[in-house]
């Protein structure tokens, strides 16, 4: 029991009894044998009352889940290397940001029995499209994929490409496959059309229905010191930092990159104002802004981080083929208040970081400052 049922709650052990039997049952009440009715009518308002507590709350929910995430697999050593480290990492699921086996189209299930002879048969290893595997085809058809390494988590729409799933109360996770063909259909998130709708609907949802935290996962970035440019476009940049997404996870780029929390960004160039809060101290305040990490270090090759880059100012911490390479992923845990994240080093270099958003005490999310500069 907790706040306003314990303080109304009678003091009497039995009707304790009585109203977490009712709070188990919230559709019958059994009277035990020899009980008698005048100690129920005692208890009545603290039944009527825990029973419409669990009404409201549901079942319990967990008040912390741990999940891991990264992109560009691959099937060597260090991919191994990094399964091996997944399944003991206490995850209950992993979000795998595209670019999967890296292998020929045909051997989708290879790869699939590769990652379930790690991790299990039945662990919640859910998938979205990279660009080698959307419609193109260059390694395999996520499709495919998806038959072997199917959803576990209850996911609503297009499992591979769009799609969001709840973890109970707690965390709302999208996933998203901008910027790529898929099964004929084009995932781009542009103002006005109805892929941007489809994601603005998902995220404000999760706010009415007061879930804390809103995750966006994908493949592509925008902004980056790696190889890579803004393949998922302003419009869409613009939307996950002006809805205050607490953080956006992403692959594409074979780095590590952890951003500064932003308001706003620029394509190609560096804004001070943009940053509310630089990660100097390792904690961001929850509704400030928004945190991208790129991770896309599972198994395959590093590219090389590019510190002249203008961009370079967004960013907290990076890793590349150039900066300390370190294969890995990165493991979230999340609780009500807070999401505490941390690389995983699985094989390669030394390299480590980890952060940590703070939900603050009875104060509303900031009001958006700025937008991407086209």
């Amino acid at each position: 029991m907790r706040g306003e049922d314990a303080r109304q709650a009678p003091k009497d052990s039995r009707c304790h009894e009585v109203g977490r039997e009712a709070s188990q049952s919230a559709s019958t009440l059994t009277v035990a044998p020899g009980q008698r009715l005048g100690r129920i009518a005692l208890c009545g308002l603290f039944v009527v009352s825990m029973l419409a507590s669990t009404a409201t709350r549901g079942p319990a929910q967990p008040a912390t889940v741990t999940f891991a995430a990264a992109g560009d697999h691959a099937a060597g050593a260090a991919t191994t290397a990094s399964l091996r480290a997944l399944a003991t990492a206490g995850a209950a699921f992993y979000l795998a940001l595209g670019d999967l086996s890296y292998g020929s189209t045909g051997s989708e299930q290879s790869w699939c029995d590769l990652v379930k002879s790690h991790v299990g048969s039945s662990f919640a290893f859910e998938l979205v499209s990279g660009n080698h595997e959307d419609d193109a085809r260059p390694n395999g058809f996520i499709d495919n994929f998806a038959a072997c390494l199917p959803d576990r988590m209850n996911a609503h729409g297009r499992y591979g490409a769009e799609y969001y799933f709840d973890v109970g109360p707690l965390l709302r996770v999208i996933v998203i496959a901008p910027n790529l063909r898929v099964g004929g259909v084009s995932y781009e998130y542009v103002q006005g059309n109805s892929r941007y709708a489809w994601l603005a609907q998902r995220i404000d949802e999760a706010r009415a229905a007061a879930i804390p935290w809103v995750i966006v996962g994908m493949h592509k970035v925008c902004i980056t010191l790696g190889e890579k440019s803004c393949e998922i476009g302003a419009d869409l940049m613009n939307l996950l930092i002006s809805k205050r997404v607490d953080l956006v996870l992403q692959g594409h780029d074979h780095t590590y990159q952890r951003s500064k929390q932003l308001t706003c960004a620029s394509r190609g160039s560096f804004m001070s104002a943009c940053v509310v809060d630089d990660g100097s101290d390792d904690t961001y305040t929850k509704g400030a802004g928004t945190i991208f990490v790129v991770a896309g270090a599972f198994g395959n090759t590093f590219y090389p981080i590019d510190t002249l880059d203008p961009e370079v100012g967004y960013f907290a911490r990076w890793m590349g083929s150039n900066a300390n390479p370190t294969y890995g992923f990165v493991k979230y845990t999340v609780t009500p208040t807070r999401i505490s994240a941390q690389y995983v080093r699985t094989s390669g270099g030394t390299f480590t970081d980890s952060f940590g958003i703070v939900a603050p005490t009875n104060s509303p999310p900031a009001t958006p400052t700025g937008l991407m500069v086209r």
